[in-house]
């Protein structure tokens, strides 16, 4: 009987999970915070990130201030996603289920669709850069190859890949990505090794102040505010007696490790050769293959691959998630698969049909990241101002409930720092350009600062700033009948204790 139950718990593991975003019962909690390490690790075992060092010297500063500065955005931006985690493990409710707290049932609607375009959009991202990275070794292979074939099937197979993994859920996912965590960082050990003779301790910036704020604030869009609407959908199985200290602190240490260690060797890659520092802005899978000999290529594509599928599966199991949040009434894994097609669609249109792709799409992820920022502050002290009485299940899943149709406050204090944090950004996209920085001095705009990505940290501290003054969480009213008393009891979930 004992073998029996331990061979269906062991298979129970890699079960497809069948809960979308409805709330999770304390029955089905189980796991350990240290297992939380292992997908935010994944999502930073990314050879991309050894480009993020050259985009903050870009800024102006030499190669240990921009190093610095990196590491201070990735820790500042991982803390604030396992901050948001919290909403998990306390109301096994998913990220943007709990966000109807502080929005209202239907105002939380606007944050969602821009989650949802937003996670879809870093999903096509790593798609189209995988498959790239296909092309870029093929072509250092064969320099006559026609590449087309192995990028269609480069694309189908991560997308195949990543909406397997996805549909799988988040008890796989957790698994999956420790494995691709461990094969990245075998990988990238060799990779470094390669490269280290290209890297340089020369100092070719300068100190300043404004351009090391802005290197913060440049890594922090890139890394933990990427994920930050997905950091509940990953905890919200871990029992509520789980240590929020050693929770928050496995989950920052997860992030921000590897991308310390990427970022700091791009920063030094990038001072040895100013080419490749160049080259990034454009083609960084191009770029960062330019000294690898040729046997290591192809273990270069697998590197890559394994961090592109790694960042896509996160993405496509919270955006569907999402989607079921947004009203659409089918099961998750079906929504995963719409992701999965749109992703498909987008990611073959832009490598096949749109090849000015890098500008626009980091004015759309610059965007996205001014208003996930001021969400992710307002979530924050939604948050802290419910530490003592949790979630009321029956308000979180209907508009009749305690939280409201639209709660002013949160959507107020949202609308405000999203319009003063879009003039607070650049994009050299020719279109979307000149809708931005409305707030800079020319001058500004055209120099370091404007070019820093300001806007996302003003319009966090605005929107935390403005949601703490305006909003005080209300008790419901007390229970008149025993009736009622049992179903308050039965639908708070994560009351501290």
């Amino acid at each position: 009987m004992a073998m029996a139950s331990t061979a269906s718990a062991k298979s129970s593991k890699w079960s497809v999970e069948r809960k979308g975003a409805e709330w999770v019962t304390d029955e089905e909690r189980r796991g350990k915070p240290r297992a939380q390490f292992w997908p935010w690790a994944g999502t930073s075992c990314n050879v991309l990130l050894v480009s993020f060092g050259p985009y903050v010297m870009a800024l102006g500063l030499d190669w240990h201030l921009a190093a610095l500065a990196a590491a201070a955005g990735a820790v500042l931006s991982f803390l604030l996603l396992a901050l948001v985690s919290l909403a998990g493990q306390r109301g096994g409710a998913a990220t943007m289920v709990a966000g109807r707290a502080a929005f209202g049932f239907h105002g939380n609607k606007i944050p969602t669709f821009i989650s949802y375009l937003a996670l879809v959009g870093w999903e096509t991202f790593s798609a189209v850069l995988a498959t790239l990275a296909a092309r870029t070794v093929a072509l250092r292979l064969d320099p006559e190859m026609d590449t087309r074939p192995l990028m269609v099937v480069t694309l189908c197979l991560v997308v195949l890949a990543s909406t397997v993994v996805g549909i799988y859920g988040c008890h796989v996912i957790l698994r999956i990505q420790k494995w691709f965590a461990l094969v990245f960082t075998a990988l990238s050990v060799v990779y470094c090794g390669l490269t280290l003779p290209e890297i340089s301790f020369a100092a070719h910036g300068q100190a300043s102040f404004g351009a090391f704020m802005g290197g913060i604030m440049l890594t922090a869009s890139l890394l933990g505010l990427s994920w930050v609407n997905c950091a509940a959908d990953y905890t919200r199985y871990l029992p509520r007696e789980t240590g929020r200290g050693a929770l928050v602190g496995w989950i920052t240490f997860g992030g921000t490790a590897p991308a310390v260690v990427l970022m700091g060797f791009g920063t030094l890659l990038a001072a040895g050769d100013p080419e490749v520092a160049a080259k990034a802005a454009t083609d960084p899978i191009s770029a960062l293959s330019a000294h690898l000999p040729t046997w290591f290529l192809v273990p270069y594509l697998i590197l890559a691959l394994v961090g592109f599928v790694s960042g896509s599966i996160i993405g496509l199991y919270s955006s569907g998630l999402a989607l079921q949040t947004l009203g659409v009434r089918m099961p998750r894994h079906y929504t995963v698969l719409i992701d999965a097609v749109l992703i498909a669609g987008a990611g073959g249109y832009v490598v096949f049909a749109a090849p000015g792709f890098f500008a626009p799409f980091q004015a759309f992820l610059t965007t996205t990241a001014v208003v996930m920022a001021a969400w992710s502050g307002i979530f924050v002290v939604d948050l802290w101002q419910r530490r003592h009485i949790g979630y009321d299940r029956t308000a979180l899943f209907s508009p009749l409930g305690a939280y409201g149709r639209v709660n002013r406050a949160g959507i107020g204090c949202l609308t405000v720092a999203t319009i003063v944090g879009f003039g607070l950004i650049t994009s050299p996209d020719p279109h979307i350009g000149p809708l931005l920085g409305y707030l800079f001095t020319p001058a500004a705009r055209a120099g370091g600062l404007g070019s820093s990505n300001l806007g996302i940290f003003v319009a966090l501290v605005l929107a935390t700033a403005g949601y703490a003054a305006l909003h005080r969480v209300r008790p419901s009213a007390p229970p008149n009948t025993t009736e009622e008393i049992e179903n308050r009891d039965a639908n708070l979930i994560g009351v501290t204790t």
